[in-house]
């Protein structure tokens, strides 16, 4: 009996370790993937349309699914770099007002991530971009 406890214990001990490394690991790989923007829209209007791009080059995307107040969304968009460049996101909300914001400041691989938070008075970005 006591060794069936012992044994009980140690296998969840290792199924925690397990789930543990792998969630370090994935966090540790995400620098490394494909550029994606998370937009967190907490302002009282909807976003109507979401544009990805690169500064000075021909290479964006452009999403027209709504985002609704109080809602985010991720985006991951495909774009094509030559070298070294910047990302951009411009946004236009149901009351026709557009905003951009430079989403990664710096990029050479078109990797990693950034978070938009939308609000009524700023927009904020946290970019972890390489």
């Amino acid at each position: 009996m006591r060794k069936r406890f012992f044994i009980g214990i140690t296998l969840f001990l290792i199924t925690c370790g397990v789930a543990l490394g792998v969630g370090t690991i994935s966090n540790l790989l995400s620098p490394f993937k494909s550029f994606s923007v998370i937009v967190d829209n907490q302002s009282d209007v909807d976003i109507s349309s979401i544009e990805v791009g690169l500064i000075r080059a021909d290479s964006k995307k452009l999403y027209t699914s709504p985002i609704k107040a109080g809602q985010k969304k991720k985006f991951k968009p495909k774009l094509s770099l030559n070298g070294e460049g910047a990302i951009y996101l411009r946004y236009t909300n149901s009351n026709g007002q557009s905003k951009e914001q430079t989403v990664c400041g710096y990029t050479e691989y078109l990797s990693g991530h950034s978070k938009v938070t939308i609000t009524n008075e700023r927009t904020t970005v946290v970019q972890q971009c390489n």
